[in-house]
């Protein structure tokens, strides 16, 4: 099954883990509000659009269900893929890309696509549950027992993530990171890490320029 059609035969499912875990979902929500995000940007592979109304961006998102709840979230909704998005070169001030890579087809193609679209001077923000945090152990345990989501991801590291950037010519400024006690439901302020430090958090936003 292609991860698209796991997300449309749950997407409200998948849209009740927010209001499940409040805490959880308030502490990443609020790093990506760290970012002080500005301009016009996209939120690739939005979702239910959770994380795009926080941004204002256009959500772009290849699953029907979702669209249909993200169009309640936001003021755009475009239909695409992060590795072939329906948008011109140079466009956009920020590109946001939030717990979307590990499902991605072609994790590089949607990473080059984004950069393709970003105008010189714009920001990528990739949020990632990185492979070896706490998080990202518990996550790929439960994809190898077969859970509906997790078995479709493919996590990565932070090195990984930003050696991918680096090759693309983007340089990495910053990491916001959250989540850093351990596996659980509770919230934890946002704070600015190094790339180190920001292995072991559940939640990390990766901050990359395009020249």
């Amino acid at each position: 099954m292609y991860t698209i059609d796991v997300f449309n035969s749950r997407a409200v499912e998948y849209d009740s883990w927010y209001s499940k875990h409040p805490s959880v979902a308030k502490a990443e929500g609020d790093a990506v509000k760290l970012l002080n995000l500005g301009g016009i940007g996209v939120d690739v592979g939005a979702g239910s659009g959770f994380f795009t109304r926080l941004t204002g961006a256009i959500a772009l998102e290849p699953s029907m269900q979702m669209i249909k709840l993200a169009k309640d979230r936001t003021w755009a909704v475009v239909s695409g893929v992060g590795e072939l998005m329906p948008l011109r070169d140079s466009s956009m001030d920020y590109v946001t890309i939030i717990v979307t890579l590990c499902f991605a087809m072609n994790p590089e193609n949607m990473l080059r696509e984004s950069v393709r679209i970003l105008k010189n001077g714009g920001r990528l923000i990739t949020c990632i549950v990185p492979l070896n945090s706490p998080f990202g152990k518990r996550y790929s345990e439960l994809g190898s027992m077969g859970h509906p989501y997790y078995s479709m991801a493919r996590f990565f590291t932070v090195k990984q993530v930003v050696g991918i950037l680096s090759g693309l010519g983007l340089k990495v400024t910053s990491y916001v990171a959250t989540l850093g006690k351990g596996v659980g439901d509770y919230y934890e302020e946002p704070r600015m890490v190094n790339g180190n430090e920001a292995e072991g958090y559940g939640f990390v936003c990766i901050n990359a320029v395009k020249p």
